[in-house]
């Protein structure tokens, strides 16, 4: 995923040497702040658009442990939550979720960045350990992410859930409740199946998109409409893949993160899943779940590579005009 320079021409061009030795040291890439931009700019549009079928989600797999099944389905969940809770209810959350977005986004994407910078720069350049770096490299990133909001994201769920129903005063005596009875570890509750979801996502998501971009770009330069579509195709792809395969982690670390004490125990949640729901209920919540994440991850990577191409093109045009004035 890192940038690199359209200008080879230049390079056979004698009159613009100077030009050359610039774009060969780096100058014409986007810089770590302008990355974190980009990234939070996406992640506020991502956030935005996706919230709704977020909440759907959250009801769907949260619904069998609160005891408050009645939605069958994306579309049932989206016109029964509107009926009985207003429009405003699919947007439940979404304060919490723009706090969490932007800066594990930014840990996210540009750690995966630096990560892949740093690999591609040392003698594991032309290794396996490169060739194969969008697979751990979004792990890593992944897993610093995670750790860094996990409480926040406790909360979002549970404003997401049923309980969220009861407004926000009511969530946060819960939550104040469970810190006093559990203690400040609570809020990290969640945190492991989290990490068993995201990931081996980010894993199967950075791979597949990395290899699914570089097939569409046949490895040639790209203009940013070109390169625009081609992340958008990749991220949705790769994206879908990879939420179906981890669905059964997001459905126990929703449910561990909505219930108390020892019922919030994994094994007996993964038993109670199987015994009452059968395989089946590893998977409830896939389809919205499918339905965010795919154009949650081509929103997202997208406008996150065109910022960064627009950061960097801006930053060749005044290097460019510079050498041109001496």
């Amino acid at each position: 995923m890192t940038d690199t320079s359209e200008l080879e021409i230049i390079e056979n061009s004698p009159p613009f040497q100077h030009e050359q030795i610039k774009i060969r040291s780096g100058t014409t890439q986007a810089s770590s702040t302008e990355r974190m931009m980009s990234a939070c700019a996406g992640a506020l549009v991502t956030s935005v658009l996706m919230t709704p079928l977020d909440v759907v989600k959250t009801r769907l797999q949260s619904q069998e442990a609160t005891g408050y099944r009645h939605l069958n389905g994306t579309t049932d969940g989206l016109i029964k939550i509107v009926r009985n809770e207003g429009p405003f209810a699919l947007f439940r959350g979404l304060s919490a979720g723009l706090v969490m977005a932007v800066p594990s986004t930014v840990i996210y994407f540009v750690g995966y960045d630096y990560i892949r910078d740093q690999i591609s720069q040392s003698r594991f350049a032309s290794t396996p350990v490169h060739d194969y770096s969008p697979l751990w490299a979004g792990g890593v990133a992944r897993t610093f992410a995670a750790a860094f909001i996990s409480p926040v994201e406790l909360f979002r769920t549970r404003m997401q859930s049923a309980e969220g129903a009861q407004g926000f005063r009511a969530v946060w005596r819960g939550i104040v409740a469970m810190v006093q009875r559990e203690g400040p570890v609570s809020l990290w509750r969640g945190l492991v199946p989290t990490m068993l979801r995201d990931v081996p996502f980010s894993a199967f998501y950075w791979m597949g998109y990395e290899q699914i971009k570089q097939y569409l770009s046949n490895g040639s330069s790209q203009d940013t409409l070109s390169n625009f579509q081609s992340s958008f195709i990749a991220g949705a792809s790769s994206g879908m893949f990879a939420a179906v395969v981890t669905t059964p982690f997001d459905v126990i670390k929703t449910q561990r993160q909505v219930n108390h004490g020892d019922e919030a125990r994994i094994g007996r949640l993964i038993k109670k899943t199987r015994i009452e729901e059968g395989y089946r209920g590893f998977f409830r919540g896939v389809v919205p779940r499918v339905v965010k994440v795919a154009p949650s991850c081509a929103i997202m990577i997208s406008s996150y590579e065109v910022g960064k191409r627009f950061f960097a093109d801006r930053r060749h045009t005044a290097t460019f005009a510079s050498s041109s004035s001496l």
